[in-house]
């Protein structure tokens, strides 16, 4: 049998703190006075709008201002703006009895037939009091058909109808919406009016808490009462006679404030020492080292905020007490934004790493260690290729002229370079330049194997044919060798890995050198690739033609001269 003490039982169990202590007036409302004196002027100079839009986040008094609303419209003998709490409207509205107020979920009623209804049942006069008031709480939640359903009767309603939308996402209501509703932006509330209200229902409850702790819990709820005091509850069940900081951190898994703050100073004072033993201190008592160090992020965030004006605290007022804020404003004043960015930065980068680590606090160590003692655990990149300057002039190079069928292999000299101004001063280009493997080699050493290179990497690929006469070394820099090419596609041709290859092979042979190559156009080095003409540019295998003067077009000779054709007269 189910005895009537069990059910008083169960019902003393089921009030939690919220909802016990939920705001009955508006004098109650914390946080929040902006709207409370727009309502309440509204109220009494009786100018009732037919649809209000509550948007902010998540507990902090919504719903309650909502219900408030709705008792003070209805209120047969309101005093001033507030109910009067004692007539029967009142009272039915606060234990959820009216008739006249709905309570509507959009999240669980978010069909286009759930809105068909309400429009029916808007119709309908009220039976006791004197406006129909329907709350919509989460209406972002409802489908694009149920908020085109909606529209018409929010816009047009039965002057005996008010609707109260209430969302913490605004960005998902529909314009047509927001701008059929009077909008009132919720904040979060500050840290110092949730622990008043904590301590307020700590005495009512007979519990005796420690300021830490009442910290500890406002820190946590991010700014919404409702939180603060669903973490109250949890810790009131405790049924210790005295609940301490300790207490509150084991249960909620957070850590002390102050160690945040003595981590933060080891790391600006480079004590590796002193940070290193408060994280193995913290892992040994079992805190979350993750939601530490989300805390040591934010901390460093509002440190770099204050560092750069100190009026910017007031956009963490919500986090920090008055104690702790000054605390931080006095440490920001000794504090370079510089050293608190590196850290911030570095510290950013263990985000993720921590639980997949196989020990949880060697992430955090190592970004310790590199911050502390300025070293990195990164392996160094390859080094870049040089580039080109715009305005150098390298040594001409002679003319490439492939071998014909009829004629032997012979080596060839180079021509005598005169060294002009421009490379008098870029010296670096004669400089010997140490490979990791291999000897010093420099771009004179270049010059003077060009030809025998050329006729190498024809005969290995033939379709470099045409394309080497019309290209030019430039630059010989660690190692990598930049050639100059007329044109763009010629680029993307040595650019290619097959073809890239067999240019460093070769190179690195006649070197004796490893041999890194880089292709660029005129464009893109400043440097202008002398022209050569048809009679120098004969395709692999092919006799070269007399050089005489022919008549026609130099445009057409140049293209014989690339596509390695000759002009048929």
């Amino acid at each position: 049998m189910f005895h009537a003490s069990c059910f008083m039982g169960f019902c003393l169990m089921s009030t939690t703190l919220y909802r016990k202590y939920r705001p009955q007036n508006f004098s109650d409302m914390i946080g929040q006075g902006h709207i409370v004196q727009t309502l309440s002027n509204a109220i009494i100079h009786d100018r009732i709008g037919h649809a209000y839009l509550f948007t902010g986040p998540r507990g902090t008094g919504k719903t309650s201002m909502a219900r408030l609303f709705a008792k003070a419209v209805n209120c047969p003998t309101p005093k001033g703006a507030e109910p009067c709490m004692e007539c029967d409207v009142c009272k039915n509205i606060t234990e959820g009895k009216s008739l006249d107020v709905f309570e509507i979920d959009a999240a669980s009623n978010t069909g286009v037939d759930n809105i068909r209804e309400l429009r029916e049942t808007v119709k309908l006069p009220p039976s006791q009091a004197k406006f129909k008031v329907y709350i919509i709480d989460e209406v972002h939640m409802l489908s694009t058909g149920a908020f085109n359903a909606l529209l018409k009767t929010l816009e047009e309603p039965p002057a005996h109808v008010i609707f109260i939308l209430a969302t913490t996402e605004i960005h998902k209501v529909p314009e047509t919406i927001i701008s059929r509703c009077q909008r009132f932006d919720f904040t979060r509330i500050s840290l110092e009016n949730i622990i008043k209200k904590l301590a307020k229902i700590a005495e009512q409850e007979g519990v005796e808490i420690e300021k830490a702790a009442l910290e500890a819990i406002a820190i946590s709820a991010e700014g919404g009462m409702r939180d603060a005091e669903s973490l109250l509850g949890q810790v009131i069940s405790l049924e210790d006679k005295k609940v301490t900081a300790k207490e509150v951190e084991e249960i909620l898994g957070t850590t002390k404030h102050k160690s945040i703050e003595d981590f933060t100073e080891a790391l600006i004072a480079k004590d590796t020492s002193s940070a290193l033993r408060l994280i193995d201190a913290l892992s040994n008592d079992g805190f979350d080292l993750e939601v530490f160090h989300k805390a040591v992020l934010n901390y460093l965030r509002q440190l770099m905020l204050v560092s750069i004006d100190g009026s910017l605290a007031e956009t963490f007022s919500f986090e920090l007490t008055s104690e702790q804020t000054k605390k931080i404003l006095d440490f920001a004043k000794k504090t370079k934004t510089a050293d608190v960015l590196k850290i911030l930065a570095r510290l950013s980068e263990v985000q993720g790493k921590i639980k997949a680590s196989f020990i949880p606090q060697l992430p955090i160590e190592i970004a310790v260690v590199e911050i502390t003692k300025g070293i990195s655990s990164k392996i160094a990149p390859a080094p870049a290729a040089p580039s080109v300057p715009q305005n150098a002039t390298p040594a001409p190079v002679a003319p490439y002229t492939a071998p014909t069928r009829s004629e032997a292999p012979r080596e060839t000299a180079s021509t005598p370079v005169a060294e002009s101004p421009k490379e008098a001063i870029r010296s670096a280009q004669q400089e010997d330049t140490t490979m990791e493997n291999g000897k010093a080699f420099n771009l004179g050493d270049v010059q003077k194997i060009w030809h025998e290179a050329c006729k190498q990497i024809i005969q290995a690929n033939h379709s470099l044919a045409a394309l080497l006469p019309l290209s030019m070394p430039a630059e010989v820099e660690n190692g990598f060798l930049t050639i100059v090419t007329k044109y763009g596609f010629y680029k993307d041709k040595l650019n290619d890995n097959t073809n890239r290859l067999t240019v460093e092979s070769v190179f690195g042979n006649l070197l004796g050198s490893r041999v890194k190559l880089r292709a660029l156009t005129e464009e893109e080095s400043g440097i202008k690739v002398p022209e050569r003409r048809s009679s120098n540019v004969p395709s692999f295998g092919q006799k070269a033609e007399p050089q005489t003067e022919k008549k026609g077009s130099s445009l057409l000779s140049d293209a014989a001269s690339v596509l390695g054709g000759k002009i048929v007269e």
